[in-house]
């Protein structure tokens, strides 16, 4: 593939138990992981987060029209012990999956019934088997519990069901010397995952699947006074602030490959998926604020391979609706209530629109040389019904809609004949429409300014020129990959210098420009049967225009926000030649 990408496999997942998503991916090259707090964090994907980033669960996005600018916490309702894999693109990828994928895509594989082999005859269709496992994992500095049930088996010989349950429960974490106990940074998860799978024919199922995610009392310690002093860090003065947050997904899929001329694979899939937010702040003088979301979305997906004399040609397309409430209701000291606003952190009665159609061609091959060219045309509208006017405090209305044409052209060079060493290069266009949380956000932001709705935005866009190197032999595997990304018409937040309900006010536009360039390289290469070493080194820098603060009327281009150092992971394990037992240095 002319991309640089990597696969995290179920055995890795197993090995490292990760806490979270984000954390399982921490160690792969020009990726970076922030956290709010333990029980929230967000990837930085070659220089980008959040809403510049995408995540779907069997394709299916995550991603909705209410994820806001920066690191946020929505990559934590996966769970990654329900996953079988993941699968990791960086760089630009908007031909093929759409809106948002910027700095990088993941694509979370669940945990689904597997057939090994071809549907017996009926006879034995009676015979079933079933196999269960249970995994408990224990830390003593935060004296966690996390405790993994699973089950699956054939029900008939097409037939074959999994279910997962899991329980997280996290203490107060005791840091380091210097630093000490941390109060208000446990918190609980459970998740249970189930699917259903029918064999149609021997190269043809339907998967059925729900997930089901919750996590509760999750602080952002930073902001309250229970926060720590820490080179030059100060706590807050929230007397609290929680978040609990929800995630449900429902899907039916159709998978069916080796079919008939003149589709050669098809990929199908229906989705509801219901995201829900909920904060709570008590502020230092005692008044208290209850925000929060909705968000459930209906999304189809489908994609073809049609082999040709031209080449082999992948096409589709994808539609999700968003409907979402979003509320926030005050109370005063006292307890009484203040006020019922309008909306919450985004627009109340909302909805928004995503589709898209893409066609991709894998041209014949030309001696060593593989080219793959694409585009896309995609639609995003947004109807948001009760927004708060930042002056009059009246309800108004939003409704706009967008859309953009997109390219790419990538390719690899064989080195060899057997395709062990490979060269790669592409150039790519991506984009990001705006979203509800840019054009209606009435919400504390960074540096304690008050952020109001911006309702005249326009699609960022990204070019990336990418190059690099990789081998794949039995001993170890290696690569090296170059990018330059260049950014256009970004949304970053300006000031107004007016306040707003006596904060300096903040609001969207399309000021920024700007670049973020880099260097990746990876490798494992087992040194004896049982010993294996792996590497990873990234270095990376980035500049874009902002306003440097709330009183500023004029931009700066400054070093692009939290692009990550010069970073290296070195790994020597050894692994146990005929027992499940390792020992890991890193």
């Amino acid at each position: 593939m002319p991309f640089a990408t990597s696969v995290l496999s179920a055995a890795s997942l197993d090995t490292r138990q990760p806490r979270t998503l984000p954390i399982a991916l921490e160690e792969q090259p020009g990726l970076m992981v922030q956290k709010t707090s333990s029980a929230q964090g967000a990837p930085y994907i070659r220089g980008f987060t959040g809403f510049r980033t995408l995540l779907l669960i069997d394709g299916i996005r995550l991603n909705n029209s209410v994820f806001r600018e920066g690191p946020n916490q929505y990559w934590g309702t996966v769970d990654p012990l329900s996953l079988s894999r993941l699968e990791l693109v960086k760089g630009p990828a908007s031909v093929l999956y759409g809106s948002d994928a910027v700095g990088g895509t993941v694509n979370a594989v669940s945990l689904t019934p597997t057939f090994s082999e071809p549907p017996s005859a009926p006879s034995s269709s009676s015979a079933s088997t079933a196999t269960a496992h249970v995994s408990h994992r224990y830390a003593s500095a935060d004296d966690s519990h996390v405790t993994r049930l699973t089950a699956s088996g054939h029900l008939h010989d097409r037939l074959a069901a999994h279910l997962g349950l899991s329980q997280k429960n996290y203490h107060d974490l005791r840091a380091g010397r210097g630093t000490g106990p941390q109060p208000r940074t446990g918190y609980a998860e459970s998740g249970l995952d189930a699917s259903l799978a029918y064999r149609i024919g021997p190269h043809a199922r339907l998967t059925a699947l729900a997930q089901d995610f919750t996590q509760a009392d999750a602080w952002r310690t930073h902001s309250t006074v229970f926060g720590s002093t820490w080179l030059g860090t100060r706590p807050g003065n929230d007397l609290q602030r929680s978040l609990d947050q929800s995630r449900r997904l429902f899907a039916v899929q159709l998978h069916a490959d080796h079919l008939a001329a003149p589709v050669d694979e098809l990929h199908f899939s229906v989705s509801h998926q219901r995201h829900q937010e909920d904060q709570f702040r008590l502020r230092h003088d005692r008044r208290r604020e209850d925000t929060g979301f909705a968000v459930a979305t209906l999304g189809t997906f489908i994609q073809v391979q049609s082999p040709s004399p031209f080449g082999r040609w992948i096409y589709g397309g994808e539609f999700y609706r968003d409907r979402v409430d979003s509320t926030s209701i005050r109370y005063r000291a006292d307890g009484s209530l203040n006020a019922i606003d309008i909306q919450g952190p985004v627009a109340d009665d909302a909805t928004y629109d995503l589709a898209g159609a893409y066609l991709e061609n894998r041209l014949p091959r030309l001696g060593p040389v593989d080219l793959i060219v694409g585009g896309r045309f995609n639609y995003a509208a947004a109807d948001a019904r009760r927004v708060r006017d930042p002056r009059s405090g009246a309800t108004t209305r939003i409704n706009a809609d967008w859309h953009s044409l997109l390219a790419s052209l990538r390719g690899v060079v064989r080195l060899d004949p057997a395709g062990h060493h490979n060269l790669f290069a592409g150039l790519s266009e991506s984009f990001r429409a705006p979203n509800l949380s840019d054009l209606t956000r009435f919400d504390l932001a960074e540096g304690g300014h008050i952020e109001t709705p911006a309702p005249d935005l326009e699609p960022e866009f990204f070019v990336t020129a990418e190059a690099g190197w990789r081998t794949r032999h039995d001993h170890g595997s290696a690569s090296v990959a170059a990018f330059h990304t260049v950014i256009r018409n970004q949304i970053i937040r300006t000031p107004t210098g007016a306040l707003v309900d006596g904060l300096a006010e903040v609001t969207k536009r399309n000021s920024g420009a700007g670049y973020v360039q880099g260097l990746e390289l990876a490798g494992t290469f087992r040194l004896l049967p049982a010993w294996t070493l792996s590497t990873a080194l990234t270095w990376m820098r980035g500049e874009l225009d902002y306003f440097p603060s709330s009183s500023s009327a004029s931009l700066l281009r400054a070093p692009l926000s939290r692009v990550m150092p010069l970073t290296g992971h070195v790994t020597l394990r050894w692994d146990a030649p005929t027992a499940r037992s390792w020992v890991e240095l890193a």
